[in-house]
């Protein structure tokens, strides 16, 4: 077992790992919108998280037994509705897929201030300026196109709030479960949902569909693996907080894969949001 500091710096590599397949994820459902329904492409990216997670517990002979059983559904059927709520976003023409990357990244606020009433951390001075912050950034970036954009902006704030809601839950039952049970129960649960979902709008997919498919998948489900991982080594607020990267890697590997080059008003509101988030990691060190 490494010391403490170096766990914890393992927990933010960890994270980095995760919002670098999390922006490839990002770009792949993007691609895949324009053939396939997103919750088609939602259920293609937790099949192959739940074949990562089994195929990895066979490898290293990691258990896939869930001990904490009521923690686990939590957790799980908080992260499968923050899927809705980001895939939904990604999905859709009416944003940016850097913006919905972004709103995606307002999680950490949330995290931060349920930190203290659900996890028993500290929680840093400076979380109300945090706020403040960020929802700056959202409105930077919803109002151009309001009328527009507003309802899909909204679905992904929710997805955000649940999604922190899912990464409280892992970090209390972390430590009494392998990576692959977590990353496999969650994968199951969302995969039965966005099958649901899918299937009265269901699509067969051509080959840059099937493609497009794949890429969700793998960049999901390794994304998975690598966050479950970063939570069991450091605290919740900071190593959320790391997860303004992906927003970083999203906005670039969007320009090639879309030839969208960010307009100052949606650098500006990303800006705030990381600053936001950036904020509250060095409250939490």
């Amino acid at each position: 077992m490494p010391p403490a500091p170096a766990r914890a710096t393992h927990g933010l590599v960890w994270m980095i790992v995760a919002q670098a397949c999390f922006a490839w994820m990002n770009v792949c459902t993007r691609f895949g919108s324009r053939h396939l329904p997103w919750a088609e492409i939602a259920a293609a990216r937790f099949l192959v998280g739940a074949m990562l997670a089994a195929g990895l517990a066979a490898v290293t002979g990691r258990s896939l037994r869930v001990t904490d059983r009521a923690g686990t559904w939590w957790r799980s059927a908080y992260g499968t509705v923050a899927a809705m709520g980001s895939f939904y976003a990604l999905g859709s023409s009416r944003i940016h897929v850097g913006d919905a990357a972004t709103l995606g990244a307002t999680a950490p606020i949330f995290v931060a201030l349920l930190s203290r009433r659900l996890l028993g951390e500290r929680v840093g001075r400076h979380v109300g300026l945090a706020v403040a912050l960020a929802f700056a950034g959202v409105v930077a970036l919803v109002r151009p196109s309001f009328a527009l954009a507003w309802p899909v902006a909204l679905v992904a704030t929710a997805g955000a709030f649940c999604y922190a809601l899912a990464m409280i839950w892992l970090r209390r039952i972390g430590p009494g479960e392998t990576h692959e049970a977590i990353v496999l129960h969650f994968s199951l649960v969302g995969l039965a949902t966005m099958l649901m979902l899918a299937l009265p709008v269901w699509r067969w997919p051509d080959w840059q569909g099937g493609l497009a498919l794949l890429g969700a998948g793998l960049g999901g489900g390794g994304a998975q693996l690598a966050m479950t991982r970063a939570y069991s080594l450091q605290r919740a607020a900071p190593v959320t907080a790391v997860a303004n990267l992906g927003v970083v890697f999203t906005y670039v590997l969007a320009i090639p894969f879309f030839g969208d080059l960010p307009a100052a008003w949606q650098l500006g509101g990303a800006a705030l949001v990381i600053a936001a988030t950036a904020l509250l990691t060095a409250d939490g060190r």
